[in-house]
């Protein structure tokens, strides 16, 4: 493997650390808290679902700004916003409609090459 290959390796890796840190080191200090500071703890990780879908809109959105961008890059946007909708109506959750919604995206933009 090149420089390169294992730079960008261990920036995935690190990452990825980072955000199992971050997720999960607020619930088990939350744990050790007394249940004031643990429903402080509850309330906050409730906005993280949607803050994470707000955070893959923005992302897809983002492209959009530069004139060459054109309408082939709004659709993949439009269809991964669809799927959210449709899921999280059908099924409610946000764990499972977030991540249909960045598949249908990734797949999207991987068929229109």
């Amino acid at each position: 493997m090149s420089e390169a290959g294992w730079i960008q390796l261990l920036t995935v890796l690190a990452c990825g650390l980072g955000t199992f840190l971050l997720r999960s080191l607020p619930f088990w200090w939350g744990l050790r808290q007394s249940t004031e500071r643990s429903n402080l703890i509850r309330r906050w990780s409730s906005a993280i679902g949607p803050a994470a879908i707000a955070a893959l809109l923005v992302a897809s959105l983002f492209p959009l700004l530069w004139p060459a961008a054109g309408p082939t890059r709004a659709l993949p946007t439009a269809v991964a916003i669809a799927a959210v909708i449709l899921l999280q109506r059908l099924r409610g959750g946000l764990a499972a409609s977030t991540l249909l919604g960045t598949g249908v995206y990734a797949l999207m933009l991987w068929v229109s090459g």
